[in-house]
């Protein structure tokens, strides 16, 4: 039986790529697929290192590689536009220069097309490709499976990801409940993008989730291949991964405000499970807020402290607030130590296995970190999008 063989265009967005685009290069090009039916397509947003050096110099060796120079480019998604303008494909994968497709990457994200005309768009499996040894921000990718969408909506094997019904702001704030794709391993038939008005936004962070939902408006389904492979080469540094969580923190308010179809503020309680406890109230604005084992330990931690100052402001007045005001102050400061302790362990607990163990405090610092991070992104994003959002605890 013939493979199902469509002409595909390959969308690479590229900014200052130049550790990491000839390792994409080398993977692009080992892809098992028909050379005359197939492009790639580079969308540079200014870049200022050597990176359209590299793609020039490729571009000389394979007539099928074209760039696309984006003056004053906003994100990228606006770079992705500009590609998606000259695609000739019937099938649009996108993916990014930092990332290394499997060999059979190809026929494996295209084949679901085949079977069912509603499908819209196709995402598969991100894993980690190491760059650096040595370095313990990308151990810590690689260990923890960031990016992965294995997991997300409950969804661990091949198969549809589950329909928005209500379009809550659990289901379209881009979280594990959300069903969407990054776009670093996502395939879109030409076909939808066409009924979505073929762009992307162009808010920095975002765009992926939102190019998802607006798929699945228009009446096409996603398919989760946990087949079609990438390997994703992380950020190398704290700094930059801190930033990139940040970036996905300020663009959830951004969503919730655009694709949820009613004011309410939902309240998820992560018990351990998925999708949580979750229930939701009228309200003025769109919003959720995320209850945790990060959230508990912050505010038992400030609790405690503040129970604590009462007490000792009480005594260095010399003023007697009671036999049973003072039981009670000892007895709240007890009870939040209590919770911080309990939720402290509960948060830092997976940790624990990561490998080697001697770096529990560097890979905690970053576990951490991160979380802040988005928790500072969402703040931030509320401030200028009008929604509420508290994000997940790790």
């Amino acid at each position: 039986m013939a493979k199902f063989e469509p002409k595909i265009s390959i969308i690479v967005p590229v900014r200052n790529a130049d550790r990491t685009l000839k390792t994409t290069f080398e993977y692009l090009l080992n892809i098992d697929y028909p050379l005359d039916k197939m492009e790639i397509i580079l969308g540079d947003g200014g870049s200022t290192d050597k990176t359209v050096e590299i793609i020039k110099d490729f571009q000389k060796k394979h007539d099928f590689i074209k760039l696309v120079e984006v003056p004053n480019c906003k994100s990228p998604g606006h770079a992705r536009n500009a590609a998606i303008k000259i695609v000739t494909g019937d099938y649009v994968l996108f993916t990014d220069g930092d990332c290394a497709p499997n060999k059979d990457w190809a026929y494996q994200i295209v084949a679901p097309f085949e079977k069912d005309a509603k499908i819209g768009g196709v995402g598969g499996e991100v894993l980690t490709l190491r760059v650096e040894p040595d370095n313990f921000t990308e151990n810590y990718c690689e260990q923890v499976r960031f990016l992965s969408p294995v997991g997300r909506c409950g969804l661990t094997e091949s198969g549809y990801m589950p329909t928005v019904s209500k379009w809550l702001p659990h289901e379209v704030n881009g979280g594990d409940y959300s069903p969407f794709f990054a776009t670093a391993n996502f395939c879109v038939s030409k076909k939808a993008i066409d009924a979505i008005g073929g762009e992307f936004w162009d808010e920095p962070t975002g765009e992926d989730v939102d190019f998802s939902l607006r798929i699945m408006r228009a009446g096409f389904v996603l398919y989760f291949s946990k087949e079609s492979v990438i390997k994703h080469m992380h950020r190398v540094d704290m700094k930059s991964f801190k930033k990139q969580w940040y970036g996905y923190g300020y663009g959830h308010p951004l969503l919730i405000s655009k694709h949820s179809d009613k004011k309410v503020l939902e309240f998820v309680i992560q018990a351990g499970k998925k999708p949580g406890i979750c229930f939701n109230i009228p309200w003025y604005r769109k919003g959720i807020i995320h209850i945790g084992n990060y959230h508990v330990m912050h505010s038992s931690f400030w609790s405690m402290w503040i129970t604590l100052l009462l007490l000792v402001m009480f005594s260095l007045a010399n003023v007697s607030v009671g036999v049973v005001d003072a039981a009670f102050l000892t007895l709240a400061f007890e009870l939040f130590a209590l919770i911080f302790v309990v939720f402290t362990a509960r948060y830092f607990w997976p940790v624990l296995t990561l490998k080697p163990l001697s770096k529990f405090f560097t890979y905690a610092r970053i576990r951490h970190a991160t979380n802040a991070s988005f928790m500072k992104g969402a703040k931030d994003g509320q401030s200028k999008f009008g929604a509420t959002c508290i994000e997940p605890s790790w």
